[in-house]
């Protein structure tokens, strides 16, 4: 039987778990032997988790937003937006009083469920904690794969996480240099810079670097080139 347990690396894969968990688990407390204690710590922890990364999207994509709009009142073009960005809007603060070290109290809790009598690998495989085998990742190695759809005219760029923690993405909206956009670590973006004008299209280019432990690691994914229309 397997026991090898599956606690992702990236902070999408362990929203995912939580999140997986928190809605199986239940089926399988009387079986398991899982109090409503735990069952309610797990709902916390998860709901916690998926706060702090919301916030942190938020928080980093108008961090960017008065980036670019300071380099606008700074560098130019004499035809660039000037208007400052609106305040973020963050998502709503959980009620239940959090706690710290969530994958501290997640992890001890599938070893004990992996120990319990009743315990099989189908149940395993249905909560998601028996680890995929496979070869360790050569991280040298790792190159972002850019996908796209549009938004209300807005690119939405779409990547897979590959283990890692976040994404460094660069855009040039049409001015010829790429600068940091955002660092993303949840595995989409939708990139809210203001449009052309109406009429007229522009060619906008994204690359992007995986990080791990707030480093660069790999290579710069390929230029995607998108045609947006104002």
């Amino acid at each position: 039987m397997t026991t090898n347990t599956a606690i992702p690396r990236d902070d999408t894969g362990k929203l995912a778990l939580l999140q997986h968990l928190d809605l199986n688990l239940p089926n399988y407390a009387v079986a398991l032997e899982i109090s409503t204690y735990d069952l309610a710590q797990l709902k916390i922890g998860f709901e916690g988790f998926d706060y702090s990364l919301k916030a942190q999207d938020a928080a980093n994509n108008y961090n960017n937003a008065l980036y670019a709009f300071k380099r606008a009142l700074r560098d130019g073009p004499n035809n660039a937006n000037v208007v400052p960005p609106p305040l973020p809007v963050f998502p709503t603060l959980p009620t239940s009083t959090l706690y710290a070290n969530i994958f501290g109290f997640v992890g001890p809790l599938i070893t004990r469920i992996k120990k319990h009598k009743n315990y099989t690998e189908a149940i395993g495989k249905a909560l998601n904690i028996i680890a995929t085998q496979g070869s360790d990742v050569d991280i040298s190695t790792l190159q972002p794969v850019l996908s796209i759809d549009f938004q209300g005219g807005h690119p939405v760029l779409h990547w897979k996480s590959n283990s890692t923690d976040s994404l460094e993405l660069e855009a040039d909206h049409g001015t010829g240099n790429f600068s940091l956009l955002t660092i993303q670590h949840i595995t989409s973006f939708q990139d809210n810079t203001e449009l052309p004008a109406s009429g007229t299209a522009v060619i906008w280019k994204y690359r992007a670097i995986y990080r791990i432990r707030d480093l660069q690691v790999g290579h710069w994914s390929q230029v995607l080139e998108v045609g947006v229309k104002g």
